[in-house]
């Protein structure tokens, strides 16, 4: 666990999350309360976010995305992305991303982090275990999860649907939704947002 939380502190530090955030909050002219007012998270949660000391969620960072109208791989690159037609990444060498909760963890692993523009964006999500729910959460776009391994409790709307190996599942992700897997489960899932990040995806977008 400690080899674990310590490789999590690690990845955090080099992908410097809190930085990119503050650059960009700053770049859109925005102080941390009209970022708190957008996103419904306090000034207090944001600022420790901004600095380094909170690891935020997926949901977390999905909403400050949205406000700060940027993509979610945004706070995952590393450096500038390779302008081109396509991008392979080739087994194990997915980049990780962690989210950490008290006793609730989930490994993502992009697998699309290479390809500037894109509309979708592809995980291969790991379940570490978990001893709580989390809060629902509903965004724009669509989904489409993918059971590797493992067993998927997944929320949506009223209903309560149980993905086993093999079993996929698409929907519209404004429905407020969550997931849940035991330690071990393992699933492909591709965001779609409907956008993107491109300054010539924005203009077709717009167009």
């Amino acid at each position: 666990m400690e080899k674990r939380e310590k490789r999590q502190r690690d990845v955090l530090e080099r992908l410097n999350l809190g930085g990119k955030i503050k650059a960009l909050r700053r770049r859109k002219g925005y102080t941390l309360k009209d970022v708190s007012e957008r996103t419904g998270f306090s000034t207090a949660l944001l600022s420790q976010i901004e600095n380094n000391i909170v690891s935020p969620p997926i949901s977390t960072l999905w909403r400050i995305a949205e406000v700060l109208e940027t993509k979610l791989h945004y706070f995952f690159q590393e450096s500038p992305l390779m302008l081109r037609d396509y991008f392979v990444v080739r087994k194990g060498e997915g980049k990780p991303v962690f989210r950490q909760e008290s006793r609730y963890s989930i490994t993502y692993y992009s697998l699309g982090y290479g390809k500037e523009g894109r509309m979708m964006d592809p995980y291969l999500v790991e379940f570490s275990g978990s001893e709580e729910k989390i809060e629902p959460l509903g965004h724009v776009g669509e989904e489409f999860l993918y059971v590797l391994k493992g067993e998927l409790e997944l929320t949506y709307g009223d209903k309560t649907i149980i993905l086993k190996e093999g079993d996929a599942i698409y929907y519209d992700s404004r429905v407020m939704h969550m997931a849940r897997g035991s330690a071990g489960t393992l699933l492909l899932a591709v965001l779609y947002t409907g956008r993107s990040n491109s300054k010539e995806g924005r203009k077709k977008l717009s167009a």
